[in-house]
């Protein structure tokens, strides 16, 4: 009886599904698939752009007030293709289904999953302004969860079952440990005591330990003083992603990408009523590209989110017009600090789009999935000049803030 040889159509499907199950953070947020790029011949490069809803400010009393709809919307630019190269040979495909996912894929798409959680994650680190705990600390008490949980409800993220914590493995024994003794159900306990993690949904969160939570190195300028005229502040009149801020400091030093700055005065405020939130806390804002700052002057340092005092996207009030006004920084000391996460599913977004499959091969494959938002394509062919043949597993793919407002980090 001759065997039955696996085919592509039933690799990449697998490989699309073993994809799924071994994404971690990325499983955990918005994903769009598109898949007109291989159709139209699009290449690396090209850009999505994906929807964020409209806001408005509504009017009081029985006079009509028409508002302008703005839909904005958010590029998302396809820059990375990712691949694993290997080999297979007939012997392979006559394997089960089960076995040949064992033996070669399973190895394979880990990799492909782990780059993009990992580039997923360096983006979040660098695009989220709201950040808890202490640099350098593993948070012991649920507080600092919860807190960063109450900045997601002061940014009017939903509590509808999609809010998601992801920590590095350390950070997850700490907490693990720290709640052992606390009175909740036994049942919750051995489970935690049982797997050495959160439970799945604990604190108003669903729990992931994700080994790919990137380290922030934040600037080290102790003793150093920041300030900025807030008359001199680069406002939006509409809705944006970043504004510049004109800071002065008293000797030179660097801000690192990822660092963030509160500025005196300007608070941040509710996206519904634009009022101030809490007990008038501070705006924080994340510096999006490593910048040096010189003595005296100015240096201009791009920050997120964008600075909006009014309109549909108002997300501050400022309260003073001060020439000086203090620039603080989260952490001035160097330290090296992991960037635990949470967030609201809509916080970010992963896109990924069609490969061509290219002629003459061996075999090539594509599988993609608009519900789960992901494709992948397997590529096989012949090299005569080495006698052997080479696979491909490819997917192209772009990572961008969606609404990075409905995230904050948790350092540790």
């Amino acid at each position: 009886m001759s065997n039955n040889l696996l085919t592509i159509s039933m690799i990449t499907n697998e490989a699309l599904m073993v994809l799924e199950n071994e994404l971690t953070f990325s499983s955990e947020v918005d994903r769009n698939y598109d898949d007109q790029f291989a159709v139209t011949g699009a290449k690396i490069g090209n850009t999505l752009n994906v929807r964020r809803p409209g806001r408005f400010l509504g009017t009081t009393g029985p006079a009509l007030n028409v508002e302008d709809f703005n839909e904005t919307s958010v590029p998302v630019t396809l820059t990375t293709q990712f691949h694993v190269d290997t080999q297979f040979t007939t012997a392979d495909l006559a394997l089960s289904l089960d076995a040949f996912s064992d033996r070669v894929l399973k190895p394979a798409v880990a990799a492909v999953a782990n780059k993009i959680d990992f580039d997923g994650l360096t983006m979040a680190k660098n695009n989220t302004a709201n950040i808890v705990g202490t640099a350098g600390t593993p948070p012991t008490s649920l507080l600092t969860y919860l807190t960063a949980g109450a900045y997601l409800d002061s940014e009017g993220a939903p509590r509808d079952g999609r809010r998601s914590c992801i920590v590095e493995p350390f950070t997850g024994a700490t907490i693990v440990d720290s709640l052992k003794g606390l009175f909740v159900p036994s049942d919750v306990i051995g489970k935690q005591y049982q797997k050495g993690m959160m439970g799945r949904d604990s604190a108003g969160m669903n729990w992931k330990m994700d080994q790919n939570v990137v380290n922030q190195t934040f600037g080290s300028y102790t003793g150093l003083t920041l300030a900025t005229n807030t008359t001199s502040i680069g406002i939006s009149t509409g809705w944006a992603q970043t504004s510049s801020v004109t800071l002065v400091a008293s000797s030179a030093l660097t801000l690192n990408q990822g660092d963030t700055i509160q500025i005196a005065g300007v608070f941040a405020v509710n996206p519904q009523n634009r009022s101030a939130y809490g007990s008038g806390k501070l705006r924080s804002f994340v510096v999006t590209s490593t910048t040096a700052v010189a003595t005296g002057g100015g240096t201009a340092v791009t920050v997120s989110p964008a600075i909006i005092t009014g309109g549909q996207f108002q997300n501050v009030t400022i309260t003073t017009t001060s020439a000086t006004a203090v620039v603080t920084p989260f952490n001035n000391t160097g330290t090296v600090s992991p960037q635990n996460i949470v967030m609201h599913k809509n916080a970010f977004t992963l896109a990924t789009a069609d490969l061509e499959l290219p002629d003459g091969v061996v075999f090539a494959g594509r599988a993609s999935d608009k519900e789960l938002g992901l494709s992948m394509r397997v590529v096989r062919q012949y090299t005569i000049n080495n006698d052997s043949i080479p696979t491909r597993v490819d997917v192209l793919y772009g990572w961008a803030p969606l609404y990075p407002e409905l995230a904050c980090r948790v350092a540790a």
